[in-house]
């Protein structure tokens, strides 16, 4: 897989769970949060959706091959790269100690704590506890910039 794809692949797996637009190549569209897609045929679920006539469907599974574009309003809460800084200027870390992956959504600490947005916080210890304290505010903090 090139690296073109892997990014294409990682978009849209960040934009599982989350509100998304789907526009149609008739013109249809579909408002609804995205729980699953298979690929190579870019085929989409959509939970709890609406279409651009207002009609409501607790499911909707769309064909690939009539899609012309995805697109996700909401910005995400978890800025990887944003939350990393944040850990390693509270925890006074040194700059190896803490390692984001961009393209999946990760950020790691001392290669034994994982965190996500969509998980949270992986790992034990009292490492893993503080992180977690951070992990909350830094989430509370990001709702409340939203509002």
């Amino acid at each position: 897989m090139s690296s073109q794809n892997r990014r294409i692949v990682n978009d849209i797996a960040s934009m599982l769970d989350k509100q998304v637009v789907v526009r149609l190549i008739s013109g249809k569209e579909y408002i609804g949060q995205l729980t699953g897609y298979d690929l190579p045929s870019l085929t989409l679920s959509l939970t709890n959706a609406k279409d651009n006539n207002n009609n409501s469907y607790y499911k909707v599974v769309i064909n690939g091959n009539s899609i012309s574009e995805i697109l996700m309003k909401t910005t995400p809460l978890f800025v990887p790269s944003e939350f990393a800084e944040l850990v390693e200027k509270t925890l006074k870390l040194r700059p190896g100690d803490v390692k984001v992956y961009e393209e999946t959504g990760v950020v790691t600490i001392m290669e034994k704590i994982t965190v996500t947005e969509n998980i949270g916080v992986e790992g034990t210890g009292p490492l893993a506890q503080k992180v977690t304290d951070i992990y909350n505010e830094y989430i509370k903090k990001k709702k409340e910039q939203k509002q």
